[in-house]
């Protein structure tokens, strides 16, 4: 595509680099939209690894689909911002002191707060969720599976393990002997048993963990989304189209809930899958460390 007299950012989630999961690749999105929206800029989006994103999210009120084969690279009129993990950069100076004209942008990070250093944190999620909305429908497909879901109101747990529990292959690797991994879900479990005893309603537990899963619903009465947790950055080279379908599942299914639970107990990981799931949804979001 050659540069156009409007300037434009692509932001790219195209296999060269490792990009993270659903929700850092959302947020890499939603923050060079906001960039694109206060500069007056054309905003594309390049999503075809290790699936093409229209597969379940659809364009809404922006047309960000961009036809990858008319792409090219001028030495002085485009430029390439590789911001994976880069938590200190400014973008939008980045791209507005820049005399390039298009932006190839990799990132994952939401800089909403450097974007709009005046709002506050309620006001920074309501614009969020806004892009978001702007920017994203369900796909046919998505829509679907999520009407087949009961729909009947539910309180969701998410807990993030990544190899904790011997189970799932991730950028980390320390494992839990099978004691300590007993000693842990025996603790989480108590801990669900007791928020939902407090709600009287149905719930969910949402986690990268199958075994966790398995252990939570024979241990408590919660209820899960089939399939097997997967994660969207490929550590075993496999584009199995349903585990991702079941990530878009699991984030608009916690969206749909009254409350979310996120489970961080030690050594337990951060995760804002759920965080960004409940802003999404407007649902209530709360942490539990113990």
């Amino acid at each position: 595509m050659k540069p156009t007299k409007q300037k434009q950012i692509i932001v790219c989630f195209d296999g060269l680099f490792p990009h993270g999961g659903l929700v850092d690749r959302l947020k890499g999105i939603i923050s060079f939209y906001q960039i694109a929206q206060t500069l007056g800029y054309d905003f594309k989006i390049i999503f075809n690894n290790p699936f093409e994103l229209s597969l379940f999210l659809q364009p809404n009120n922006v047309d960000w689909q961009i036809d990858t084969n008319k792409m090219s690279w001028h030495p002085t009129k485009t430029k390439t911002l590789y911001l994976v993990n880069n938590f200190d950069a400014n973008p939008l100076k980045l791209i507005k002191n820049s005399i390039a004209k298009q932006f190839y942008v990799y990132a994952n990070i939401d800089y909403s707060k450097t974007i709009f250093p005046d709002l506050n944190t309620e006001q920074l999620e309501n614009k969020w969720r806004a892009d978001f909305n702007q920017l994203f429908k369900k796909s046919e497909l998505l829509e679907a599976k999520l009407n087949a879901i009961a729909k009947i109101p539910f309180i969701a747990f998410h807990s993030r393990f990544t190899t904790l529990m011997g189970d799932f292959k991730d950028t980390t690797t320390k494992v839990l002997s099978v004691d300590e991994q007993d000693d842990l879900c025996n603790n989480l479990v108590t801990i669900i048993n007791r928020v939902k005893a407090a709600h009287n309603k149905n719930a969910f537990v949402f986690s990268d963990s199958i075994n966790f899963i398995k252990f939570a619903k024979q241990k408590g009465q919660v209820s899960s989304i089939e399939g097997q947790p997967f994660h969207m950055d490929n550590f075993n080279n496999n584009n199995n189209t349903d585990g991702h379908l079941k990530t878009l599942i699991d984030f608009f299914m916690i969206a749909k809930s009254d409350t979310v639970y996120f489970l961080n107990v030690k050594p337990m990981y951060n995760s804002s899958f759920s965080k960004y799931a409940a802003i999404v949804g407007q649902a209530n979001f709360e942490v539990l460390e113990a």
